[in-house]
């Protein structure tokens, strides 16, 4: 499982990103007003970088074991939305109910649950 497709969460991700950028709008921080030697923020992320954070995050996990697959589901969607959006994306009002509605779509269709337990597999090897 590729770490930027997440099935149907992937309309909670596209309404973050939108709120996301018009929250930024608002408060002053229009894309327009950047230079353009400001490199983008999508720039800055390195895929690497949340692969090595995601490995140590399931390094103990035994993929064979449901609940300690389902103990980490939430640490892993954590870490990928952050190194989406940011750090401030903590503050979001919305951003424990967010967490907990992508996990649970997650967990509630079997075709999420055996591509997450691939995921962890891959990223143990």
């Amino acid at each position: 499982m590729s770490i930027d497709k997440l099935g149907s969460a992937a309309s909670i991700i596209a309404a973050l990103r939108a709120e996301m950028t018009q929250r930024n709008e608002r408060g002053g921080r229009k894309a327009a007003t950047r230079s353009e030697a400001d490199p983008p923020a999508r720039a800055v992320r390195d895929v690497q970088v949340l692969r090595k954070q995601l490995a140590e995050i399931v390094k103990a996990v035994d993929v064979r074991d449901e609940a300690a697959v389902h103990a980490v589901r939430p640490q892993v969607v954590r870490a990928i939305l952050l190194w989406e959006f940011g750090a401030e994306l903590r503050e979001h009002p919305d951003w424990q109910p967010m967490l907990n509605s992508i996990t649970r779509t997650l967990e509630s269709q079997p075709a999420h649950q055996l591509q997450f337990s691939k995921l962890i597999g891959e990223l143990k090897r």
